[in-house]
């Protein structure tokens, strides 16, 4: 059995592809969660403008984006969440302003 074993034949392909998903999960799970707190961050913390945060973090996030090789389904992301940003932001501005009078 162990005499049967030689060095570098063994076929990891699948150990490989393992790998290489776990790390793309941690990769998109961290720098979500960096653009996520830094948004909560400057507008809550800091007290910026939500809308500029909003621009900045964008901006941010696509800089990340290129600074790690992201794929085009990064950006889709951040897009997708620029647009969540906005679309939340108004509505709560819409409601203050209702409940304003």
């Amino acid at each position: 059995m162990a005499a049967d074993y030689t060095r570098g034949e063994m076929n990891i392909t699948s150990q490989k592809n393992t790998f290489d998903g776990f790390m793309s999960i941690t990769l998109w799970s961290s720098l979500l969660l960096t653009v996520t707190l830094l948004y909560l961050t400057l507008v809550f913390a800091v007290g910026m403008d939500w809308m500029g945060s909003l621009i900045g973090v964008a901006i941010v996030g696509i800089v990340l984006g290129l600074v790690t090789s992201m794929k085009t389904s990064w950006y889709v992301t951040i897009g997708g969440l620029f647009v969540f940003g906005l679309l939340c932001g108004l509505l709560s501005q819409l409601f203050a302003v209702f409940l304003a009078g």
